[in-house]
């Protein structure tokens, strides 16, 4: 348990790295491939709370053409998918009353479409960014400013029936640490969904050289998911498997876990050999749409 606890916060010996991917990387980064869990991670060289802090100082705030904000379209539409296939597994409507937390919800839209369509819901939300949270507390949402994975946990433990943390881990240098303060703040029966983007192991949605960046630092995006290494995640942080979306043909890879007072045994893996073809596979199909899109 310890070592496959070890794969989701640091390089691991046996670890390969993927030289090939060096030319879609700023100088010095790498990505490699853990040995026995096949997790896809950047070296992890960045503090956590220094990740928190880029995020909130230079990513949210960018208005560039390739700047990012929960509110672009597509941001919402995924959002809200979350939002109704969560309200859906557990057959949510406009009476129920149950304490949901959306956890590092930066702009607050996850809790905005919970406002809007369950408006009795009881909506709470964490946040990095103290501006962030002041904005949202304007707007009459009740969020707090809390770190994942670094601060100690909030005043109220084990209060909400439902967690959502969306689109975060991704980011976390020690996704496992994050879930782990989630999963302490979540009722024990209740439910944890964890959405990420579909990218490994599943048909290629984009090209490598829009997947990294250049210009940005890989620790910024340090943790690559498979349904399978999610799911092991989300296990190792106690929480029982309940529910997994067609990932395999969605922009979204998303899952439901319960949280239980019982250890659960670690079942899900990626082959590391599979994971490094997979992903040489990836850079072949990214050179000939490179090529193509020159033409466009």
């Amino acid at each position: 348990m310890d070592n496959l606890s070890k794969e989701f916060t640091s390089i691991q010996p046996g670890a390969i790295e993927l030289d090939f991917l060096i030319k879609y990387l700023p100088i010095g980064d790498k990505i490699f491939v853990n040995p026995i869990s096949g997790f896809i991670s950047s070296q992890r060289q960045m503090l956590a709370s220094d990740v928190a802090k880029y995020w909130s100082d230079n990513i949210f705030p960018d208005k560039s053409e390739e700047s990012y904000s929960a509110y672009y379209p597509f941001a919402q539409a995924r959002l809200f998918y979350v939002v109704q296939t969560v309200a859906q597994f557990l057959n949510l409507d406009e009476h129920s009353n149950l304490h949901w937390c959306d956890f590092a919800t930066g702009e607050g839209v996850l809790l905005k479409l919970l406002r809007n369509h369950y408006p009795l819901l009881k909506i709470h939300g964490t946040e990095h960014s103290q501006v962030l949270v002041e904005s949202l507390k304007s707007n009459g949402l009740e969020v707090h400013v809390k770190t994942l994975g670094i601060q100690s946990s909030m005043l109220y433990k084990k209060q909400f029936d439902i967690s959502t943390l969306t689109w975060t881990l991704a980011n976390a240098i020690d996704p496992l640490a994050c879930l782990r303060d989630v999963v302490e703040n979540t009722k024990t029966g209740g439910y944890v969904c964890v959405a990420e983007s579909s990218r490994i192991l599943v048909p290629f949605r984009k090209s490598l050289s829009d997947y990294f960046s250049k210009t940005l630092p890989a620790d910024l995006h340090p943790s690559n998911f498979s349904a399978n290494t999610l799911k092991l995640l989300m296990q190792l942080a106690g929480l029982e498997i309940v529910f997994v979306n067609r990932y395999f043909d969605s922009d979204v890879l998303l899952i439901i876990g319960k949280k239980v007072d019982y250890q659960i045994e670690p079942k899900f893996f990626d082959d590391q050999m599979q994971v490094v073809k997979f992903m040489k596979e990836w850079q072949i199909a990214s050179d000939f749409f490179e090529n193509l899109r020159s033409n466009f």
